[in-house]
């Protein structure tokens, strides 16, 4: 065999052992494709096979996909239209409609809708929707193509937007804007179901409330940022009535809401009667420490207790007594009275007062021992509840229930809730704007059920004209008599004898501004009048400030601008207004008096200045040339006395007539209006009587000069306006059994001036 056959055997020979190998490799790399493909291909013949075939197990169906293209739609995603019956259409808001006012927080919604869907009503301000109509049972046999939802709530707002949705397909809906202004709520008087008049409630902030009365009365009030309001209707009397309120707000007028519902209030405008303190009594000294105070007053009314200006206790009546004990009050003598307030709001008029001394050590008498009390525990109020170990639980403020919603709402709670009235209840705590000061008690009697003593204030007056009025008379003109005729000044001067400043050899002329210098003057006089009462570091005193500020400006307005008007349109004379520095020391002369002798209410002095009258003519002589201008007579000065005086007490009376008209005071602007009002009257009475006494040149002795008749006219009218001012003052003096003493004192005092008078007029010219 040749090499060339054998190598051909060779390679025959070797051909069949390399393919095996090749085969063997493509065997194995055959197997792992086929493995790798089995899932791909069991899925597929699982998604090829038949609905009745068996069913996949748990594993299968975690491991399956569905493809796009087959999967089934879900609830949440929308179906596609049919090509024969078009696209669903969205559903539609037809009540109310889209920029409509709507009056109340409750209101109806309804629409359109197509066949078999179910609506949504959206709340505007999220979570659950307001409204799902129809049930989730009725969805499969609803045929109706309107929907509605009754009774849905609305906040208020300008712009509220109501949106409404098919369930499974938040593409198909539409939605409107609405103003809402729903009705506002009454929750009765100030202080409960009762009321002296005022009412209360809650509303949208700033809206303007208008609280309406079956007979048509209404009252307005705006409401606060926290939407509360109040407001008082006048001219009540007693008994239960009907209160209905509605608002308006900016984003409404001119509509307003919806009438709220009607609230049943009990209106009590008559005040209680002064409550008695029958301990302590006049002239007794208490401890600093603490101490009892008693006595009776109207059942259901609340009392509370004042030495000076402090607000010692309160205490309920209970059976017609009250009884509440305290302490914290200065070392000192204090005027002590109690005044109670009744459910409705109405504060009486303040007990007899009792002269009160407190004493920061005081050793009992052995009587006194033996009566003492032992301390009084505080007892726990109605609203505390024994716990089950038998501790009692601190008291808490009430819970109200919170309003239930109606079957089928989800509805929120409305956006006002019902609080208290806050400013009534801070009044009640000492060191608060709202405290009452002495200035803010009611002018006039305190007794209970006893007619206004203007018949014991004339007597008074009488009295007052015969041994003090008159005897000053008689002793100023004695006094003028034993000076060669020069007169009795009123009050001295207070830079001595006037010189022109160029006078002096080094004096440069400060001229200050006159409104500087009338506002020192008037705040200096404030200040003094102050003084005429206890006056304590609590904020109240700052308003008291204002209110006496307010008052003296007043009661000087009259007192300049009458006489200025009378003499220029009826005397034909000019008048001149003159500051009278000299006035502020009579001012606190008065305010120091009544504080030293604890006069209340105050004998005040409030004037400034005077007007006096200046030679004037209009009158032209002959050429042309203007006579001499005559001096005013004396009726006409005496003419401008009187009408200053009398503008004073007609301004003193019209301030007390409309102070009684008020309602009592009960926070800062009732306290701040009552505080003006007394110091108009006690400022406009007391100047009136001071100015009238006849020394050197007041008014009183230009009137008497002028007619003695008319002098004797005013004073006793003046005189009797403030005793009936003061009789709080009389009944004290009476009670304490020193007006006897005083009687004494006057006419002691009258006989001394009628003496001197008689020596100098009669005796010492026979003695010459």
């Amino acid at each position: 065999m040749s090499a060339s056959a054998r190598t051909a055997v060779l390679i025959t020979s070797a051909r069949p052992r390399h393919s095996r190998s090749v085969a063997a490799l493509a065997a194995v790399l055959l197997g792992c494709a086929i493995a790798l493909a089995a899932p791909a291909l069991s899925t597929a013949q699982a998604d090829e096979a038949p609905a009745n075939s068996a069913p996949q197990t748990a594993a299968d169906e975690t491991a399956t996909e569905p493809t796009p293209a087959e999967a089934t739609p879900t609830a949440t995603e929308e179906p596609i239209p049919n090509a024969t019956t078009g696209p669903a259409p969205a559903p539609q808001i037809s009540r109310p409609d889209n920029g409509q006012f709507v009056g109340s927080n409750r209101t109806a919604v309804s629409g359109t809708k197509a066949a078999g869907q179910q609506i949504q009503l959206l709340s505007p301000r999220g979570g659950d929707p307001l409204c799902i109509f129809p049930s989730d049972a009725a969805v499969e046999t609803d045929t109706s193509t309107t929907w509605s939802c009754d009774n849905v709530y609305l906040q208020n707002g300008p712009n509220i937007m109501l949106r409404v949705v098919v369930t499974g397909s938040p593409t198909l809906s539409s939605e409107i804007s609405v103003a809402v202004l729903g009705a506002p709520t009454v929750l009765g008087g100030l202080t409960g179901s009762e009321s002296n008049g005022w009412v209360r409630g809650t509303g949208h902030p700033q809206a303007v409330v208008t609280a309406t009365l079956p007979n048509g009365d209404t009252c307005n009030s705006t409401a606060d940022s926290s939407g509360a309001w109040a407001c008082l209707f006048s001219g009540l009397g007693n008994g239960s009535l009907d209160v209905t309120a509605s608002q308006t707000s900016s984003f409404s007028s001119p509509t307003s809401s919806n009438p709220s519902t009607a609230v049943a209030i009990t209106f009590d405008v008559t005040a209680p009667k002064a409550p008695v303190l029958t301990s302590p009594s006049a002239g007794a000294q208490v401890s600093v420490a603490g101490a009892q105070y008693t006595g009776t007053g109207e059942t259901g009314a609340t009392v509370t207790v004042f030495a000076g200006a402090y607000s010692v206790c309160s205490a309920p009546v209970i059976g017609g007594t009250w009884t509440c004990s305290a302490g914290g009050v200065a070392a000192g003598s204090y005027s002590v009275i109690a005044v109670q307030k009744d459910n409705a709001g109405n504060v009486g008029a303040g007990s007899t007062p009792a002269s009160v001394s407190y004493v920061a050590e005081s050793t009992p008498t052995p009587s006194e021992s033996a009566s003492e009390t032992p301390p009084v525990t505080p007892t726990p109020s109605a609203s505390a509840s024994p716990s089950p170990d038998g501790a009692v639980a601190a008291p808490g403020p009430p819970v109200e229930p919170s309003p239930t919603p109606e079957p089928g709402t989800t509805a929120p709670a409305p956006e006002a809730a019902e609080s208290e009235n806050e400013g009534a209840a801070a009044s009640a705590f000492p060191g608060q704007w709202n405290d009452p000061t002495r200035f803010a008690a009611a002018i006039g009697p305190t007794g209970t059920g006893s007619p206004f003593p203007w018949f014991q204030a004339g007597l008074l007056a009488l009295g007052a004209l015969l041994l003090i009025a008159v005897p000053l008379r008689l002793l100023a003109g004695t006094i003028s008599r034993s000076r060669g005729g020069r007169p009795l000044r009123a009050l001295p001067s207070l830079a001595g004898r006037n010189r022109v400043r160029e006078e002096f050899e080094v004096a440069p002329t400060v001229r200050l501004n006159r409104w500087l210098r009338g506002g020192a003057a008037l705040l200096a006089a404030a200040t003094f009048v102050m003084l005429s009462g206890p006056i304590v570091d609590q904020p109240a005193y700052l308003r008291l400030l204002v209110a006496v500020i307010i008052g003296l400006v007043l009661v000087n307005a009259v007192a300049i601008l009458v006489p200025l008007w009378w003499s220029s349109r009826v005397l034909r004379l000019r008048g001149t207004v003159t500051f009278l520095p000299r006035y502020l020391l009579l001012i606190a002369a008065a305010a120091i008096a009544s504080r030293l002798f604890d006069i209340h209410p105050a004998l005040l002095f409030g004037l400034l200045g005077s007007v006096t009258l200046t030679a004037t003519t209009d009158a032209v002589g002959p050429h042309g040339a203007h006579p001499s201008p005559a001096n005013p007579t004396t009726a006409q000065r005496g003419q401008l006395a009187a009408v200053r005086v009398g503008a004073l007490a007609a301004f003193a009376v019209l301030a007390w007539s409309f102070g009684s008209l008020m309602p009592a005071a009960s926070d800062f602007v009732t306290s701040l209006a009552a505080e003006t009002g007394n110091t108009i009257v006690l400022a406009a009475i007391g100047s009136a009587v001071l100015i009238l006494v006849p020394v050197g040149h007041t008014s009183g002795r230009r009137i008497l000069s002028w007619s003695p008749l008319l002098w004797t006219g005013l004073t006793v009218v003046t005189y009797g306006i403030l005793f009936a001012a003061l009789s709080p003052m009389v009944e004290q003096l009476q009670s304490a059994g020193t007006g006897m003493t005083l009687w004494i004192t006057a006419a002691t005092f009258a006989a001394v001036c009628a003496s001197a008078w008689a020596w100098q007029r009669f005796i010492a010219p026979a003695q010459r």
